[in-house]
Order: structure tokens, then C-alpha cells, then sequence
């Protein structure tokens, strides 16, 4: 049974009551010259094991396994480590940290910066030298990406994302989609809603990206439609003519919250 009072805490463990499900992929001599460190330090490991508890005075390595590999060749008796709340989160973020594990990006939603970002990175890393971060990442941008099920579609942007590298790109990026929208306002007569009924109708489309609604101010626009001179409108079309931000593109769109 897992003590939370322990959680938080920098213990001296026993290394026997200690495991790993995990083996460290440092060589022979790293491992070795690491142990020989520790044992000079007073047989001290300066940076601790990251542990979480499976029972009574029972541990098991989250993170830092090349500490406790060191412990290991180092025979040490006794170890320092940190008692971690085993939530899956907490042990990603201790991995993360600890280099084990790279964070991941959800390219469904990732701004064109940070997905020019994780770019550099991957090309920096495999020596990419036909992917262009910035052009790679303005052609996923202007994707319909939140629609995407898995990585494919990057093979066919013609950006240098084949197909032989999609596993490299899933071990930086994650696919998510965002929920959908929740349900929209029901629609009110143009002539007759309040300012704010009208704000709030644009700024459904605009928080949720609906149409391409994003674009406008929806403040400046309500304000636009509410003082216009509705009285001999027939239709919702001198809406596009304000010059507020709505084009006759969007118009299809307005009419979905709006009616005379």
C-alpha cells in the first residue's frame, strides 16, 4: 500500500527494495565511469532516483534509470531518491525531465510557431536537410489538420514528410482533434435583438472558429449591425456591406444565428 505521507519526500532507500521494469541503454563504460564517480562522492548520488511505492518499503524506478543503473555497478547499499504521487501524469512529466521521454505536441491544435519549433528540432536531430521548418509548417497550418485521424496526410503535403519518418514525428507530435462546438444560440431577428444578444452570437462563431469568423472583432461587429439602419432590409445580405468584418462568404454562416 502506497504511503502519501512519503510523497515529496528525498529518502535514503535500501537499492534491494528497489526495481525496475525499465533497463538503462547507456553503455558499459559511461555506467561505469558514473559508479566510480559516486563511490569517490562518498557513495553519494547527488542527483536521486525518481520512485514511485508498489507496497511496504517497496519501490519501483519512474525515472532516472541511469542512477539507479549507476547504484547498481556502484553496489551501494543505500540510495537517495524522491518519492513520486504515481499519477500517469506526474511520471510523463518526471520522464520528460529526466530526457526519457520527449514531450508531445498536438498538431491539431499546435500554433505555426511551436510546430515550427518541434521542426527544427526533428531536422536538428535526424539531419533532415529536404524539411523546411517554416514552409513545412505554414502547409500544415493551412491544412484542414483538425480533421486528421493520424499522421498520413503529412506525406502529402510534398514537404519531405515521408512516410519512413512518420515515426519520428509521433514521438513529438500527438493527433487530437478538438471537441466540437458546443450547440450554436438560437437564432434571433436581426432588427429586434439587443446589442449584447448580437454579441454574443458572433462571439459563438468567433471563439469557436466557425466559418471563418475568427477574424472579426465580434465587438466592433455587433456594434457595427446593432446602430445600422435595419428598417428597409429585406434581407440579411446588407450585413456583408458594413464593412465590418463579414463578407458575403460568411453569410450562409450569419444566417444559421440570425434572422429578420
Amino acid at each position: 500500500m502506497s504511503n502519501s505521507e512519503n510523497i515529496g519526500k528525498l529518502m535514503h532507500l535500501k537499492l534491494s527494495k528497489i526495481e525496475s521494469a525499465e533497463p538503462c541503454s547507456e553503455s558499459e563504460f559511461i555506467i561505469a565511469g558514473a559508479a566510480e564517480a559516486v563511490l569517490q562522492a562518498g557513495n553519494r548520488n547527488w542527483i536521486p532516483i525518481i520512485v514511485k511505492e508498489t507496497g511496504d518499503y517497496q519501490y519501483q524506478v519512474v525515472s532516472n534509470h541511469f542512477v539507479y543503473a549507476v547504484a547498481q555497478q556502484a553496489k551501494l547499499d543505500l540510495v537517495w531518491c524522491i518519492v513520486i504521487d504515481p499519477k500517469p501524469s506526474n511520471i510523463e512529466q518526471a520522464k520528460i525531465l529526466a530526457r526519457e521521454a520527449n514531450p508531445k505536441v498536438n498538431l491539431s491544435t499546435a500554433s505555426k510557431d511551436t510546430i515550427i519549433a518541434v521542426l527544427k528540432y526533428l531536422v536538428k536531430e535526424h539531419n533532415w536537410k529536404n524539411v523546411k521548418p517554416v514552409e513545412t509548417a505554414n502547409k500544415i497550418v493551412d491544412s484542414n489538420r483538425e480533421q486528421w485521424s493520424d499522421f498520413t496526410p503529412l506525406t502529402k503535403l510534398q514537404c519531405g514528410l515521408t512516410k519512413a519518418r512518420l515515426d519520428f514525428i509521433a514521438k513529438v507530435f500527438s493527433i487530437s482533434p478538438p471537441p466540437p462546438p458546443p450547440p450554436p444560440p438560437q437564432a434571433v431577428s436581426v432588427k429586434r435583438a439587443s446589442k449584447d444578444e448580437i454579441f454574443d452570437r458572433l462571439n459563438y462563431l468567433s471563439t469557436n472558429k466557425i466559418g471563418g469568423f475568427e477574424t472579426i472583432d465580434p465587438e466592433k461587429t455587433a456594434d457595427a449591425i446593432f446602430t445600422a439602419n435595419k428598417g428597409k432590409w429585406k434581407t440579411l445580405s446588407p450585413i456583408s456591406k458594413l464593412e465590418c468584418g463579414i463578407d458575403t462568404a460568411k453569410m450562409k454562416i450569419i444566417k444559421t444565428v440570425f434572422s429578420l
